[in-house]
């Protein structure tokens, strides 16, 4: 069975995810991934492909934080990508930054060279922002008939230009020049697309129908990314920018002791630390999330109001923090829509034996799976 071999980024500001990942249709194998993460108490961190040299590694990671903070962010990231033999060049790139902005437009059907003619030197009408301040690609969803016509659904995305020659400038002083870049946002609406649309290909009689209405929530520590899917393809899509290491210090705790596993007080029965420690787990998530949670309602309320009153059928959440415990709970007592963490019909990547540490927290990485599904 012949697979595709490619290697893939997702970078979230100071945050690379680094993947060298096997195709085959929507058949994943991650052969190595690694982390890198600047900007934080430990400026240099790296998942590493065995297990038995960790111990060894975080002990360099100490010995080496004073010189790591005494140079920039790119040279740290120059030098731990030419540690862990990265090819650069060969690089698939997606992006998730600040001030993006999609648009969905339908148009009639035309030849791709007056698409790029049109959506070149008339962009502008189509957003009401100044578009020179924008760096604007598209991407054309789907053909479709109306009234007897055949037209095409088209994704407009504006990256602002601060930001993408930032970005670039960044890339250009690493040494490559990638030749793929995508939105993070764009290859999460890609894989939850495929994965449902699949998933409706093979139910059963009683579960075929329309495609349900999908939102998608990447719960990453500096931004969450919200997704909207209207019948499996892309609809709306906003961000909000929001702290959530506090959730850090919940996952923490929860590693440390163990939901139901904690020991004891003395004096203490086991059974009333472990409630109370889900408890205080429980309402720390929640409190944490409670920006998120009320963006979300107002995101829905906006996409009810152009439905006819018709609400979101399904969350979906993935990102950093997607593995801490009672998120489906929590946002389907708030927002009061069936959640999942996860993907749609049970699919996850088979990661590689050497990987198999990333398997339990595949979940994290949503968009780097959709970038791995991107055609061309």
């Amino acid at each position: 069975m012949f697979k595709q071999k490619q290697w893939l980024a997702v970078i979230k500001g100071n945050h690379w995810v680094v993947a060298k990942v096997a195709r085959h249709k929507s058949k994943l194998d991650i052969l190595h991934l690694l982390e890198f993460r600047a900007g934080t108490e430990n400026e240099f961190h790296s998942v590493q492909d065995q297990l038995g040299e960790d111990l060894r590694l975080q002990k360099e990671d100490l010995k080496e934080e004073k010189h790591l903070n005494a140079v920039g962010k790119t040279d740290l990231l120059k030098e731990w990508l030419n540690k862990n033999r990265i090819p650069v060049n060969k690089l698939r790139i997606a992006v998730s930054c600040q001030g993006v902005i999609t648009r969905m437009i339908t148009l009639p059907l035309m030849s791709t060279h007056d698409l790029d003619r049109l959506l070149t030197e008339q962009v502008d009408q189509y957003f009401t922002l100044n578009i020179l301040d924008y760096v604007v690609d598209y991407r054309v969803l789907e053909h479709f008939k109306e009234d007897g016509e055949m037209r095409l659904r088209v994704l407009l995305a504006a990256l602002p230009k601060y930001q993408w020659k930032k970005l670039w400038s960044e890339w250009e002083e690493i040494g490559f020049r990638p030749k793929v870049v995508d939105l993070a946002a764009d290859g999460l609406a890609r894989l939850y697309s495929q994965l449902t649309l699949k998933g409706k290909n093979q139910a059963n009689t009683a579960e075929l129908g329309t495609p349900l209405d999908l939102a998608i929530v990447d719960l990453s520590a500096e931004r969450v990314e919200f997704i909207l899917l209207e019948q499996g393809v892309f609809f709306l899509f906003s961000d909000l920018e929001v702290s959530l290491n506090e959730l850090d210090q919940v996952a923490i705790t929860i590693n440390a002791q163990g939901l139901g596993r904690g020991q004891a007080e003395e004096g203490e029965d086991s059974q009333l630390q472990t409630a109370k420690l889900n408890a205080w787990a429980k309402k720390e998530i929640e409190t944490t999330l409670g920006s998120v949670l009320q963006s979300l309602s107002e995101f829905f309320g906006f996409f009810a109001a152009r439905h006819f009153g018709k609400s979101i059928d399904r969350i979906y959440i993935t990102g950093d923090y997607a593995n801490l415990p009672y998120l489906q709970e929590i946002f389907e007592n708030n927002l009061e829509i069936t959640t999942q963490v996860g993907f749609p019909n049970a699919w996850r990547p088979c990661f590689s034996k050497k990987m198999s540490i990333h398997q339990k927290n595949g979940m994290k990485y949503g968009s780097l799976y959709g970038l791995a599904l991107r055609e061309g």
